[in-house]
């Protein structure tokens, strides 16, 4: 075989535990080839990516002084033959179509034979494949000292709310109304608040026979918890005053003087606040009071009293009101 030029020609193929039979036809195809050395390579596994395999093969010509480097890849039932010339970068890679073992084997072999021939003979083989420049680390600059925000103090708001009050006693008959006031004090999640109402007279009748213009109207001191949502519970006590007075009374008996009752209650309530726009929104609460001390309504004859009605101890509360604060 003529060459272009007198070097050694040597080959290195990376042989796999199942490369056996393809590494004896490759020792029958050199054998007349003159100036063609054929080394192996023990190879436990050929490298997943073709990053890897061409890594693999600079580093085995380098180390052999090879200027061609051979591996097999099985594709399935088919075989790939890869020949690499890592001084110029280039690849070739021939499939092998599916066969018995010695027909792909001595394919495989015939199509290294050629590759190698046509590169002692000065011709190039495949596609260059360059590796891509590896650029030096790039110096990291020290990060910047964090320094250390202190803690975010709550902030006190005010707020103050104004609407209107329906609680169901068992007195009036369409419930007692009242205008209700609400000033809130509230530090992150907790809050406190003085609720005032001023109640509406409206008619409970308590017999058949016995109308009162009956009005509740309360101060209450209470907290909340902030849950989120717009959401609180809270916890309340104070006074309630009932005024009555009498509008008619059973014949024969004497309406008795306007008198006022003062109770006292504990108040447990769920409120929901929502903006409507900027420092203004909706407050709106559901609770109930138990109430100590609610009046009666009674017919006095003689020594005899008769209690003919009286306000429920528990009574369900709602409000609605317009709420100016921070939010």
């Amino acid at each position: 075989m003529a060459r272009a030029d007198d070097e050694q020609l040597t080959v290195v193929v990376r042989e796999g535990a199942r490369d056996a039979t393809i590494v004896t036809r490759l020792r029958g195809q050199f054998a007349d080839l003159d100036g063609v050395t054929l080394e192996l390579e023990p190879s436990d596994a050929i490298e997943p990516a073709l990053d890897g395999q061409l890594a693999a093969a600079e580093r085995l010509g380098a180390a052999h002084d090879a200027r061609v480097v051979v591996w097999f890849i099985p594709r399935g039932k088919k075989l790939a033959v890869a020949i690499a010339t890592p001084r110029d970068h280039r690849l070739f890679v021939r499939e092998i179509p599916p066969a018995a073992e010695s027909t792909m084997a001595e394919a495989a072999a015939i199509a290294v034979r050629s590759a190698v021939r046509s590169i002692a003979l000065g011709g190039t083989i495949g596609v260059e494949v360059k590796p891509e420049p590896i650029e030096p680390p790039k110096a990291v600059e020290p990060a910047a000292p964090v320094t250390p925000v202190p803690p975010h103090a709550s902030s006190t708001t005010l707020a103050a709310a104004l609407g209107w009050q329906a609680t169901f006693d068992g007195g009036a008959d369409h419930g007692a109304h009242a205008v209700t006031q609400r000033t809130t004090l509230a530090r992150g999640a907790w809050a406190a608040s003085l609720t005032l109402s001023l109640g509406a007279p409206l008619e409970w009748r308590a017999a058949t026979d016995v109308v009162l213009d009956v009005s509740r109207s309360s101060a209450l001191l209470g907290g909340e918890r902030r849950i989120g949502g717009g959401l609180a519970l809270g916890l309340g006590a104070g006074a309630l005053v009932y005024h009555r007075s009498t509008q008619s009374a059973p014949s024969g008996l004497a309406s008795t003087p306007s008198n006022s009752t003062v109770a006292f209650a504990g108040a447990l309530e769920v409120t929901w606040r929502a903006r409507i726009a900027g420092s203004v929104g909706i407050l709106a609460s559901a609770g109930v009071d138990v109430v100590a001390g609610a009046p009666e309504a009674a017919i006095s004859r003689g020594a005899t009293v008769e209690v003919v009605d009286s306000i429920r101890p528990v009574q369900p509360r709602a409000s609605l009101a317009l709420e100016v604060g921070a939010w």
